[in-house]
């Protein structure tokens, strides 16, 4: 008798159950695709104990007749492919014919499903991949799948599950990242017959956003809209304040489904740049559509990873049209004190005074008299680039400290206050917009990305205190001097590039084994990046010369980080580069905390960067300045309610 047999349909189903069906939430993904391919608009999840005791999935999409119902737990039956080319223009999210016969393998299952015609519906039974019973049910068109005791055949799988509350959390990723790809459709989830989340299906994506995430994200989203002749990439992205500790945050979908690409990602990542701080990264939502004919999604069991084929014209796409966008907007972070305030910015509040006067005999009702007026905003040219006249190397000269209040004096023009009535009018949330009309809508803000802002005084030799029309700011003048520095040195950096510093006594580089067997053959590529370098003997190296915008005293830490990166096996980014050395110059040249400034260095200061590219963060993403307006200002002292 020969060696190599056929396994049989049980066993079969169960070894591809291992691949498809990693944990529940595996199980509510492919359940979920399969109701959203049959045109489903309403899909229910409902779980106990984390899936693994119950799963059910309901959806009111186009059902199954009776055989039908019986042929999808057939191994490699699916009603999504015909043809070999069918695989070369994919638009369905199931496709493969593994998931029902792999999830009913590994537990009891039970399937309800009519397709709203005049027979009666169909109720299908099995257990252990094992039909039961198919018998006549009567239900309304769709489909319910119920599945329960999962992995109790497989006690090996069972036992790698994690705790309840962790495999809740990975139902909850899995249904809301479907639910942000498909904002049509109205998802709810449910364990143990308490509501977890629930999208409205009415196609906007920021209300979808908003159920999982919350108001607070949800106010601090920006939308994003880029195209070309090969890719449409429409999304939402947050806001720099808005920050996450892992980068799972970032969700890239394409043509309708949710995918794992890692170069997507770090395309978004670059994009923020100096915005965000070290650590720390963005809440995304993109959404591309494509031609299916330039992707790959059958590389994948789970179909989470696909093979793109131009995958790097997409990511200069999303790079570069996140870029422009956050050019285009204010970044400046509002003050949260009132954790109530509606989604969209409150409208500002018309206060009236009372009328202390008798009325006179022949009049009705007293004259109310406005207190202040709605003021204009105002509209300030942000130039495009910094230019070595507009950014002094030294914008602080070192002059006497003088009185923040030299300019002083009755600001009320001494006239008396009358006790005001409580506020009249109450803020109104604004509807949401479409990402298209928001795109088309910031370009408005071009010339409003940095306010006109006088300073006022100094808090702790550290922030300085400014305001303008619509409240007041507290800058870091340490940040928004490292701001400036770090334009201008970039600027002259990439002016100089090639220029060279030859040293007259030669830098010691002293290496271990390992490193020096790397920079041995890797002499070339050092001179490319300009750095002439020669072997000592042993495992020392002697430096020559440098990029003559090297930062002094920081030559050996660049050279360091070149060989870092050379042991990783990545070329040396050049534009990286540069960039650390802009920021080690940036950082050392500014003004330190504890530096008491007058009024012409702060005024100097706030000119400056109020010329910057990205005047909002530090080199470092930390912020410059936040903004306290005038209705928080006035909620907090109680004048409106």
């Amino acid at each position: 008798m020969g060696k190599i047999r056929v396994l049989d349909d049980r066993l079969a189903n169960q070894i591809a159950a291992g691949e498809v069906v990693e944990r529940p939430a595996s199980v509510v993904k492919e359940l979920c695709e399969n109701a959203l391919d049959a045109g489903a608009d309403r899909i229910q999840v409902t779980i106990e104990e984390g899936g693994i005791r119950s799963i059910t999935v309901s959806d009111n999409g186009a059902g199954m007749d009776r055989d039908d119902a019986v042929s999808a737990f057939k191994r490699h039956a699916t009603s999504k492919i015909r043809r070999e080319r069918d695989l070369f223009a994919i638009r369905s999210l199931g496709f493969r014919g593994e998931a029902l016969p792999s999830i009913a393998s590994v537990s009891r299952l039970t399937m309800f499903t009519t397709d709203g015609g005049d027979g009666p519906g169909t109720r299908v039974t099995l257990k252990g991949g094992k039909l039961l019973s198919t018998e006549d049910w009567a239900g309304s068109r769709g489909t319910e799948v119920r599945v329960e005791d999962l992995f109790y055949n497989t006690p090996a799988r069972l036992k790698y599950l994690k705790t309840v509350n962790t495999e809740v959390s990975h139902v909850a990723d899995c249904v809301g990242r479907l639910a942000l790809a498909h904002p049509s459709v109205s998802f709810r989830l449910k364990h143990k017959e308490k509501e977890l989340f629930r999208t409205p299906g009415d196609g906007k994506r920021l209300h979808v956003l908003y159920a999982l995430y919350g108001k607070q994200v949800a106010r601090k989203m920006l939308s994003f809209f880029r195209e070309d002749m090969d890719f449409t990439v429409s999304g939402l992205v947050g806001r720099p304040e808005v920050t996450r500790s892992n980068r799972s945050y970032v969700s890239t979908i394409i043509n309708g489904r949710y995918i794992r690409s890692i170069p997507v990602v770090q395309s978004v990542i670059r994009a923020y740049d100096t915005l965000l701080p070290i650590g720390r990264y963005p809440i995304a939502v993109l959404s591309i559509e494509m031609d299916p004919k330039l992707v790959d999604v059958n590389v994948h069991p789970s179909k989470l990873e696909v093979r793109l084929s131009k995958e790097k014209e997409l990511c200069r796409l999303v790079e570069s049209g996140l870029k422009d966008l956050f050019q285009r907007e204010v970044l400046i972070p509002k003050a949260e004190i009132n954790q109530g305030r509606p989604l969209s910015s409150a409208p500002k509040p018309v206060q009236e005074r009372l009328n202390w006067t008798p009325p006179a005999p022949d009049t009705s009702a007293g004259e109310s008299l406005p207190s202040g007026e709605k003021v204009q905003e105002s509209r300030h040219a942000f130039p495009a680039s910094l230019t070595p006249s507009s950014a002094s190397p030294s914008p602080v000269p070192d002059k006497g400290f003088a009185s923040p209040f030299s300019d002083g004096g009755d600001r009320e023009g001494g006239k008396k206050e009358t006790p005001p009535t409580v506020v009249q009018e109450q803020p109104v949330e604004k509807p949401f917009s479409s990402p298209r009309e928001e795109v088309e809508r910031s370009g408005e803000l071009e010339e409003e990305r940095f306010p006109d802002l006088t300073p006022l005084t100094q808090v702790h030799g550290t922030y300085i205190i400014a305001q303008s029309e619509d409240g007041f700011y507290i800058l870091d003048q340490h940040a928004a001097h490292e701001r400036i520095y770090y334009e201008l040195f970039s600027q002259r950096m990439r002016e100089r590039d090639r220029e060279q510093q030859s040293l007259l006594i030669p830098l010691t580089i002293e290496c271990t084994p390992s490193e020096a067997e790397l920079i041995q053959t890797r002499l070339s590529q050092m001179n490319e990046v300009g750095i002439e370098i020669e072997s000592f003997g042993g495992t020392s190296f002697l430096v020559r010369s440098h990029p003559r915008w090297f930062p002094s005293g920081s030559e050996e830490d660049l050279i360091r980080e070149i060989i870092d990166w050379m042991k990783s096996g990545d070329k040396v980014d050049t534009y990286r580069l540069r960039d650390d050395g802009a920021k080690m110059m940036a950082c050392k040249a500014a003004i330190k905390a504890n530096r008491h400034l007058n009024r012409e260095e702060m005024e100097s200061l706030l000119k400056q960067l109020q010329a910057c590219r990205t005047p909002y963060t530090c080199p470092h993403g930390r912020p410059i300045l936040v903004h306290f307006s005038t209705y928080e200002i006035e909620k907090m002292f109680k004048r409106v309610m």
